[in-house]
């Protein structure tokens, strides 16, 4: 489709040769001149644009307790599914020790401080402590566990 109207001109050019000569220069020059242009805009190499995102990137694949610690049903698989949607192993899902937590808090389970902060990010809370715990059967890296804060999460908007 594109070539028709390089089709079109090619024509044109060898029409007005045959009709009128004292004009091939001028005309060849225009005809070389679009010829240029045209080539230059088909075998460009077309780049995407930069995506610019806001969005809090995780380093690698890491594993997530998330805990309901403010007795609100469904919040910790619904905060879950939006975790697994930023990469986030979500491993376990469950109800904290009690339900009086305040605000939603990430903890480091494994000596890995930075996985915790980052998981923070993608939630959108400050609250980021280290407590491990030694547990030779523990799997999970970082625990969440979800405060009465929970709807002002950066994840849930």
């Amino acid at each position: 489709m594109r070539l028709a109207p390089l089709f079109f001109l090619f024509i044109v050019f060898f029409i007005v040769i045959l009709t009128n000569m004292k004009w091939l220069w001028i005309i060849g020059g225009l005809l070389i001149t679009c010829l240029v242009f045209a080539a230059k805009t088909f075998w460009e190499p077309q780049t995407a644009p930069a995506v610019v995102s806001d969005v809090p990137q995780v380093s690698h694949n890491i594993r997530v307790e998330i805990l309901n610690g403010c007795g609100t049903g469904g919040v910790a698989n619904e905060i879950g599914q939006k975790l697994r949607e930023f990469g986030i192993d979500v491993m376990t899902l469950g109800n904290a020790e009690n339900f009086n937590f305040p605000e939603t808090i990430v903890i480091d389970r494994m000596g890995k401080i930075e996985y915790a902060q980052q998981v923070a990010n993608v939630l959108g809370t400050p609250n980021v402590i280290q407590q491990k715990t030694p547990d030779p059967f523990r799997i999970e890296e970082v625990t969440v566990i979800i405060g009465r804060d929970y709807q002002g999460l950066k994840i849930l908007k």
